[in-house]
């Protein structure tokens, strides 16, 4: 006796393996560009490109991140270490926005001095741990910034005099390094 594989049956199995199929005909395609700014919440970087044009590209979560500029210094590498103004080549499934693997072929800046930006010397007025965010009086009145990782806040209290580094990601001034004032 013969059996009958119902369409309900084939159906599936064949999307299946045309995706698989797709997923292995899927090429990548080759990019550079100088890191604008970054947002690991969205998952998405704004990039210059050579030609000076900006645009927002998204980062898969498990993106492949490799320096080859300053590698000692970063010896576990992770989206986090990426900022402004880093020169990157990276790869991107074509016909997407999506970037699946970073190697960063120019740091731009002294990793051991904090990174890029304006050290400052400031009194902490105020801040929120749950926000990451730090108000400090820099001598023209109380300002609030963004602390990135929110980590550094920990241990700091109102009235500490701290040292800060600022960096503008975008629109936006980020401190990227909390310490005591030398």
């Amino acid at each position: 006796m013969k059996k009958l594989v119902s369409a309900r049956g084939v159906a599936p199995a064949l999307g299946v393996l045309l995706v698989v199929a797709g997923l292995a005909e899927a090429k990548m395609t080759k990019e550079r560009a100088n890191i604008v700014s970054t947002d690991w919440k969205k998952m998405q970087m704004e990039l210059k490109s050579p030609k000076g044009r900006v645009k927002t590209w998204n980062v898969a979560r498990d993106c492949a991140v490799r320096f080859t500029d300053k590698k000692a210094e970063f010896p576990n590498p992770k989206l986090s270490d990426l900022r402004p103004p880093m020169y990157i080549h990276f790869e991107a499934l074509e016909g997407t926005d999506i970037i699946q693997n970073i190697e960063v072929i120019e740091v731009g800046f002294e990793p051991s001095q904090g990174g890029p930006g304006v050290r400052q010397n400031g009194v902490v007025t105020n801040l929120d741990m749950s926000k990451g965010h730090l108000e400090l009086n820099l001598g023209a009145g109380p300002q609030t910034f963004l602390v990135d990782p929110k980590a550094q806040l920990v241990g700091l209290k109102r009235g500490d005099r701290v040292s800060v580094l600022i960096e503008r990601r975008g629109t936006q001034e980020v401190v990227t390094k909390v310490g005591p004032q030398p």
